[in-house]
């Protein structure tokens, strides 16, 4: 239900808002809120707890103001509290061919237009925005709205407006006077916040669900050859010599190491969240690492490390440097380093296509890194896009001074190259503990840390004795 003027010291603020918001933009969005009003309602849960609109209230009391526009919701599920926050700011969903026309209006402030009163381009680019949008316009009535001059034209929001037309549901209009339509495109030009995730909780053992069966059947009903991994496929297998040992670090299901094994390639494969059913599979954890200390102590260190998709399935920062770093710190001195991932400027354009085949699992907002969150299951799932300046610079800092970069297809890229330099013993050790020492559920840990740098040391030490 919309309340023009419900009391703010009623609102409470959600813990696990994802926008923040620098100093410059909050001062300007201040004086937008005095010079036009709160343009667009607060979205407000049942226990009146703040679903979408922080910033903007946060903004509004700062002007003093006691009161604001809300929209009171029903009923809310957790998934859709994550949705709302995110498709609430529409000037950071509307893509420019959207054309949004509503009636002419003498006065203003709200009003609420009829669907059938709404003109625009339907076939606009965005299709999984404004499905996402129909989505909790259906479950949740007309929860958000548009800003439009007196004279018609849609200045945001028009993403919104073009699902609710489609619905046949009524548009919210905030109406500003023709003169206005200057400042506020110059004011809505900005996003006011952005998407940020480091606040909230990480659980990394459920990035166990972003591993694909590989060469077998899954459960979609592929055949007996399942996925195969392109990197393995066009790289690794082709260039492989006779004798070379080979390292598949965060090895998934373990497929191709499966595989390879009963070709009779000497290959040893590394997975912290071996997932078997919907649980870990802590003793194949342990199993793997017991083999791998074992390597390092007999054998050092490997000709070939590979790492297939893993820097997709990192939480932080710290993670990511530690897997790339490994990947440097597990080759022997002019070993091969092959490891590949996904590509963020196929994900942008899948979000703002202009139609929805359903290749996208989910959809999806990440922050500025390229790091999106979802809720999978009840907990907070993340993935890692990158540019193809990103990874380069981060394979040039962490794994190789001279890479070569491909893209295998329209979402993924691969990156390999020569082991060209070391990293200095601290900054390995700091990495293999944090790897070996990664939390599984009920509060456990892999634990391995120790032996892991041990390991790692010895395999260093056979390479300094006299051959």
């Amino acid at each position: 239900m919309f309340y023009l003027d419900y009391p703010v010291a009623n609102l409470r603020p959600a813990l696990y808002n994802p926008r923040k918001i620098d100093d410059a933009a909050f001062a300007d969005l201040c004086r937008s809120l005095e010079q036009l009003g709160m343009v667009k309602p607060i979205i407000v849960a049942p226990d009146q707890t703040i679903v979408a609109g922080h910033q903007r209230l946060k903004a509004l009391m700062a002007t003093g103001a006691t009161t604001t526009p809300v929209y009171l919701l029903a009923e809310i599920s957790p998934t859709d509290e994550m949705r709302f926050n995110q498709l609430h700011n529409g000037t950071d969903l509307d893509t420019g061919d959207e054309h949004v026309r509503v009636p002419v209006y003498a006065g203003l402030g709200y009003a609420d237009v009829p669907a059938d009163g709404v003109e625009g381009n339907l076939r606009s680019a965005g299709a999984p925005i404004r499905s996402e949008i129909a989505k909790l316009l259906i479950g949740h009535g007309p929860w958000g709205g548009i800003v439009a001059t007196q004279s018609g034209t849609c200045l945001s929001g028009a993403q919104y407006a073009l699902s609710c037309k489609v619905l046949g549901m009524p548009v919210r209009t905030y109406y500003i006077a023709d003169d206005q339509a200057q400042l506020v495109r110059a004011l809505f030009q900005r996003p006011y916040g952005q998407f940020h995730y480091g606040h909230l909780k990480r659980e990394t053992y459920i990035q166990t669900f972003a591993q694909p069966f590989l060469c077998r059947a899954d459960m979609a009903g592929s055949d007996s050859e399942g996925v195969t991994s392109p990197t393995y496929e066009k790289h690794v297998l082709p260039s492989l010599q006779p004798g070379e040992h080979i390292l598949d670090f965060g090895c998934g299901q373990g497929d191709y190491v499966k595989r390879l094994t009963k070709r009779g390639l000497p290959i040893w494969g590394m997975e912290f969240f071996r997932r078997q059913g919907s649980a870990i599979d802590t003793k194949a954890v342990l199993r793997m690492a017991d083999a791998l200390f074992e390597h390092l102590h007999v054998h050092g260190r490997f000709d070939v490390v590979m790492c297939d998709h893993v820097i997709n399935s990192i939480d932080s920062d710290e993670a990511e440097a530690a897997v790339l770093t490994l990947l440097n710190a597990f080759c022997n001195p002019a070993g091969k380093i092959y490891f590949s991932g996904r590509r963020r400027d196929h994900y942008e354009r899948a979000l703002y296509a202009t139609s929805h085949r359903g290749g996208m699992r989910a959809f999806e907002f990440m922050d500025q890194g390229g790091l999106s969150g979802i809720l999978l299951h009840g907990r907070w799932f993340y993935q890692k896009f990158h540019t193809k300046t990103q990874i380069t610079e981060l394979t040039k800092r962490y794994v190789m001074r001279d890479p070569a970069y491909q893209n295998h297809s329209a979402s993924q890229f691969n990156l390999r190259g020569i082991k060209d330099f070391e990293h200095t013993a601290a900054d390995v050790e700091a990495a293999l503990r944090f790897e070996f020492n990664l939390p599984w559920p009920g509060g456990r840990t892999v634990g391995r840390a120790e032996e892991a740098v041990a390991a790692w040391r010895a395999a260093i030490a056979r390479e300094q004795k006299p051959q």
